[in-house]
């Protein structure tokens, strides 16, 4: 089974750290995931097929490694350093840690595409697996939806008619109540818990404070 290793999140570090999690140099650990602060991409440990076929950029190793100085305003002066993927100044992957938030893992992460029946083909192909499930979760109303299982995480791929985009994530934390008030006391937006479609509950954070799609959830309670 393939893994999700890499992920590229939108934001600064202030932004992440107001929303609980401990950042250092750019980066920070989720469970088995490194999480890069730059641009929305995603990276696995194994891929048959070529990932740009998906339409997200694809981190590897050394782009997870990369020094991850701050990236200029557009039309700014470029860092004096190589940049992403770059050997020369490779710094580790941050280990795992514990977050004010008490985030252990992510949930899934999100992935709006044209066209299921592409989508599916495409992501199959690139991953070596089918989905776990497709199907319109919300009714025959709401958008098919298909998911994969990736490693910790799942992928939730979303029929949206509009072009391919890694466009949101959600973390997994067994307190909610407890991660809603570290994110407000670091000084973050986010709202109060409620009923998940999956089950369980879960907060969103306000969808300008990093212009990409955040949310806490926490699991259903066990019969």
């Amino acid at each position: 089974m393939p893994n999700l290793t890499r992920l590229g999140l939108p934001g600064t570090e202030q932004a992440w750290a107001a929303l609980g999690f401990t950042v250092t140099d750019g980066a920070f650990r989720v469970g088995q995931v490194t999480c890069v602060l730059g641009e929305a991409a995603w990276g696995f440990d194994e891929t048959h097929a070529a990932p740009d076929t998906l339409g997200v950029p694809h981190l590897g190793a050394a782009d997870s490694r990369a020094d991850r100085q701050p990236r200029p305003a557009p039309g700014g002066t470029p860092p004096d350093h190589p940049g992403p993927g770059a050997s020369g100044n490779a710094a580790p992957d941050p280990v795992a840690t514990a977050h004010p938030n008490g985030v252990t893992i992510i949930d899934h992460v999100v992935y709006w595409a044209p066209e299921m029946d592409a989508a599916v083909a495409d992501l199959s192909a690139v991953l070596g697996i089918p989905p776990r499930r497709r199907f319109f979760p919300r009714g025959p109303e709401g958008p098919e939806m298909a998911f994969y299982r990736v490693g910790e995480p799942f992928i939730e791929a979303v029929a949206s008619g509009l072009p391919a985009a890694l466009v949101g994530v959600a973390f997994l934390t067994p307190d909610l109540d407890s991660a809603v008030a570290a994110v407000r006391a670091a000084g973050g937006p986010i709202g109060d818990p409620k009923p998940a479609v999956q089950g369980g509950r879960i907060a969103g954070v306000w969808r300008g404070h990093v212009n990409w799609g955040v949310a806490f959830m926490e699991p259903k309670p066990r019969p």
